[in-house]
């Protein structure tokens, strides 16, 4: 076993996740890449070294900051870890090694959630639904305090049926969420392998570029799109947090179309991620969304003429 390179990893887990507590703001994006050195010594070292680093970390997480700390870091961010160092060990394609590494701590974070409220007798979406109150109440009395008297009173004019449908969506939006970030520490990590491997394990599934979902699943989307337009209201709500994952699919589909063509064009890799974040942060989204689900028919890339030919 890699001492080393356990206590090396152990402090870049520290260092990432304790980030989200002491950095405003760009702490807190650091923090959504904790799994990424669990990810990477698992598998260039073995799984036992990458559960020795997620137990020491957790321990170490215990001490400083209490076990609540610890218990998020080992549910959220080194079970996300797990689920995609195995997909990547176990050479799954990218999609279900995203799901997978995305739907684990969901699982996990939800059943312990559930089970609690379940024992005090109270309803998980009348919690959220009072939490999401409760903030906007919050957030409304922190700008007057702060002089910015309009943003208050734009924050606590949001209509009451706007907050009760958000508390709704939140399952769709936590589940596209966590995959999102699940995706993109897949992403790094790979990048980071193909370039130094150092295992036995070297993953050989395709670039961002060459990546499109499986076309099977636009039949997910149909099925939320027609939930929506049914007139009833839970069907509706159903398909609302469907439709939120599939967007979530759909984009990175088309911002995998973009990546392509700026490779393309021989912008380099620094050019081609800030490219990619101004398209995502514009309006410009809903357009990239847009080109994910026509490439299934489009095939802007001609990634699928192999698996056709073959």
């Amino acid at each position: 076993m890699n001492y080393r390179s356990i206590l090396i990893a152990t402090a870049q887990v520290l260092g990432l996740f304790v980030s989200g507590f002491v950095i405003p703001l760009l702490g807190q994006v650091l923090a959504l890449f904790t799994p990424l050195p669990l990810i990477l010594i698992s598998v260039r070292n073995g799984r036992n070294e990458g559960l020795v680093t997620l137990a020491a970390s957790s321990l170490v997480m215990a001490a400083l900051g209490g076990w609540q700390a610890a218990a998020i870091l080992c549910l959220s961010f080194g079970l996300m870890a797990v689920g995609i160092s195995e997909g990547m060990r176990r050479n799954l394609k990218p999609e279900q090694t995203s799901l997978l590494g995305g739907l684990l701590p969901i699982a996990a974070l939800s059943a312990i959630v559930i089970f609690y409220l379940a024992r005090v007798g109270k309803n998980p979406i009348m919690e959220v639904d009072a939490y999401l109150r409760e903030s906007l109440i919050a957030a409304a009395k922190t700008y007057t305090s702060m002089g910015l008297t309009e943003m208050a009173a734009m924050v606590s004019s949001i209509p009451e049926t706007y907050i009760h449908n958000l508390a709704r969506l939140v399952p769709g939006i936590l589940i596209a969420t966590s995959v999102m970030q699940a995706a993109c520490c897949f992403g790094i990590a790979h990048a980071i392998l193909m370039r130094k491997p150092g295992t036995d394990q070297a993953p050989g599934q395709p670039s961002l570029a060459a990546w499109h979902a499986p076309d099977s699943w636009v039949w997910g989307l149909i099925a939320a799109l027609a939930l929506i337009v049914v007139p009833q209201k839970t069907a509706q709500l159903a398909g609302w947090n469907l439709a939120i994952l599939f967007a979530v699919v759909y984009l990175a589909q088309g911002s995998a179309i973009v990546d392509h063509y700026l490779r393309k064009a021989n912008i380099k890799t620094f050019g081609r991620g800030l490219v990619l974040a101004l398209v995502l942060a514009l309006p410009s989204i809903v357009f990239v969304i847009a080109l994910g689900i026509v490439d299934i028919w489009a095939d802007f890339r001609k990634v699928r003429v192999p698996a056709q030919t073959a």
